[in-house]
């Protein structure tokens, strides 16, 4: 039995079965930031969420926002706060989501996302989102979702997926 265990675990290990994710995809309002006053620029970063952020980066994770943000909001935040979104890779984020069918949680989302990486299969993404739809959403397109509490349990997520 314990053979047959052992023999299961390295076929699992070389296909890359339990493979960290190669990217990690944040929500902003409400993960990376504050819930906005208004307008989708005027929030202010969650200070925690940002040291697991540049934790992520000083080990080389890739990262990208996947926002309902607009692409103006989104710029305007950037702008705002270029310190904080300067770990994220801005051509592969997706903050432009500017009409109904096109925001998440429905898949012309995920699609336009995963169009913008053909190099990348859904199960490579790790993606925190505060909203329960918007996680089940991602699931349904293949994409690991995980909804976000806090900064903590969103740490805990990363070590068990192995990027911390």
């Amino acid at each position: 039995m314990f053979k047959k265990l052992a023999l299961l675990g390295m076929l699992i290990s070389a296909t890359g079965a339990f493979a960290a994710p190669l990217v990690v995809a944040w929500d902003i309002h409400q993960v990376l930031c504050s819930k906005p006053d208004g307008q989708g620029y005027k929030c202010t970063p969650n200070e925690e969420t940002f040291k697991l952020v540049e934790e992520l980066h000083s080990m080389g994770v890739r990262q990208v926002v996947l926002s309902n943000i607009s692409s103006r909001s989104y710029e305007k935040l950037s702008e705002r706060y270029p310190e904080h979104f300067s770990y994220f890779d801005r051509a592969g984020s997706l903050a432009d989501a500017h009409f109904l069918l096109t925001r998440k949680p429905h898949g012309r989302y995920y699609n336009k996302f995963m169009k913008r990486h053909p190099e990348l299969d859904p199960q490579d993404i790790l993606f925190f989102d505060d909203k329960p739809e918007n996680i089940k959403g991602a699931r349904a397109f293949g994409i690991d979702g995980q909804l976000f509490l806090n900064p903590n349990q969103a740490r805990n997520v990363l070590k068990n997926k192995g990027l911390l």
